[in-house]
């Protein structure tokens, strides 16, 4: 035992630490992620774990922007970084520079399981997805600044039918994206002139690269944006969690500008055809009521006649009452000096003179009414015009009847050699009918 070294509790502390941090200065760690809590000083904490161990890890705040991924609970990483000691406690941490997803098929499973909660919570469902405007004045646009996915889309957009262009600028990858998207979309919802319709873009890219798009942070800001929402992420093979809640799916982002906007030719062509089909129906619609019209003329004889004949009837008893009453009136007028009835004789005078004023009175109002009733006898006669029969003799038809003058509707009434009638616009025509055997 003499030949054991003695170490003091500091001394053995500072050893461990200096060989640990020594032999496991650089090291890569494969694992999955579990007990993820983000603090409020922003450092990052979790544990890797596999069938058999757990390690305690750490991302310092300083690296979170850095990260390649964003760890999430339950995926399955690599990491990248190095072993430190806590002489202090006698533990050890792994201090994580950078991570890695492990491969597509944990990734994958992960997804399928938020796919699988979200829709059960509603986010899928199809009642709920909100109509894209059919002309939005303004298009709001949530991707990156630089690159080509924006300009294709403002190019496509402008070719098509020109509209405002509203960008918020945000990273679409690395682990600023999903907090990047989540900012823009309520932001685009909080503005006082909001979009008409938004654009959530990004061009193709891998699982990895697109991971923001499958995030529940993201799905829940799209659930819960009360502007419409379209989702053009990655290449036409690519689905996210994104597409799913959006309120339509776009398999490119130049396909999300070709759905969001009509195309000015055929919107042009489109009010033409419109134009040309309204003009029409009015155009049918005047001659039905020119026809019917004339149809209602041509069944009156001669009604202005008519009209004239009633007035001079009215005029002719006017004066005649008239004549009557003067003659009356002077009858009694002598007999009235006779007596020599001063008072009286003067307001019979009196009368005569309102009684003329209601002559005149009741002359010029029964004007009035004859000319409303004939107003009214005109429109009746156009409307009765527009119904006669003979408005389509006019037009080339014919009315067929048999001897006994019984209209035929229908060709099987008639009988071989049978007699008929044929009425023309200009008068009747008797013809004998001659049935085609070889039928």
């Amino acid at each position: 035992m003499s030949n054991i070294p003695e170490y003091s509790v500091s001394e053995l502390s500072h050893s461990i630490k200096t060989s640990l941090e020594s032999k496991f200065n650089r090291v890569k760690v494969r694992g999955e992620i579990s007990g993820f809590t983000k603090a409020n000083s922003g450092h990052l904490y979790f544990n890797l774990k596999d069938e058999e161990a757990l390690l305690s890890s750490i991302i310092w705040r300083s690296r979170v922007t850095l990260l390649d991924v964003m760890p999430e609970e339950g995926i399955e990483v690599i990491a990248l970084g190095r072993i430190s000691t806590y002489m202090p406690r006698s533990n050890y941490n792994f201090v994580i520079d950078n991570i890695k997803v492990a491969g597509e098929g944990a990734l994958l499973k992960i997804i399928e399981e938020r796919k699988k909660k979200l829709k059960l919570l509603g986010y899928f469902d199809e009642e709920i997805k909100k109509e894209i405007p059919f002309l939005p004045k303004t298009i709001g646009i949530i991707t990156s600044p630089t690159g080509a996915v924006i300009e294709d889309m403002k190019k496509k957009i402008k070719e098509r039918y020109p509209s405002n262009i509203l960008l918020w600028p945000a990273a679409v990858q690395g682990p600023k994206s999903e907090n990047d998207i989540v900012k823009a979309i309520q932001g685009f919802n909080s503005i006082k002139k909001k979009p008409d319709v938004i654009i959530l873009a990004r061009g193709g890219g891998s699982l990895e690269d697109l991971l923001a798009f499958n995030s529940e942070e993201v799905a829940k800001a799209i659930f819960n944006s009360n502007i419409p929402l379209i989702s053009a992420v990655g290449h036409e093979t690519d689905f996210s969690i994104s597409d799913f809640v959006a309120d339509i799916r776009a398999s490119t982002p130049t396909a999300a500008a070709d759905l969001v906007v009509p195309e000015r030719v055929e919107l042009y062509k489109k009010v033409e055809t419109a134009f040309i089909f309204l003009k029409k129906n009015i155009e049918n619609n005047l001659n039905m009521k020119y026809f019917k019209l004339d149809n209602t003329c041509n069944k009156l004889l001669n009604p202005k006649l008519h009209i004239i004949l009633l007035e001079n009837k009215v005029s002719d008893q006017f004066v005649k009452f008239e004549i009557f009453f003067n003659n009356y009136f002077k009858n009694f007028e002598n007999l009235l000096k006779a007596l020599n009835l001063i008072d009286p004789y003067k307001k019979l005078k009196e009368r005569r003179s309102s009684f003329k004023s209601l002559s005149k009175y009741f002359t010029q109002n029964s004007q009035a009414l004859l000319d409303k009733k004939r107003t009214i006898l005109d429109n009746q006669i156009k409307i009765l015009n527009s119904c006669s029969y003979e408005r389509w003799l006019e037009k080339g038809f014919v009315v067929v009847k048999d001897m006994n003058n019984n209209l035929v509707k229908k060709m099987e009434k008639l009988k071989n050699d049978e007699s008929i009638i044929i009425k023309f616009s200009d008068g009747p025509v008797e013809a004998r009918i001659k049935k085609d055997e070889r039928s």
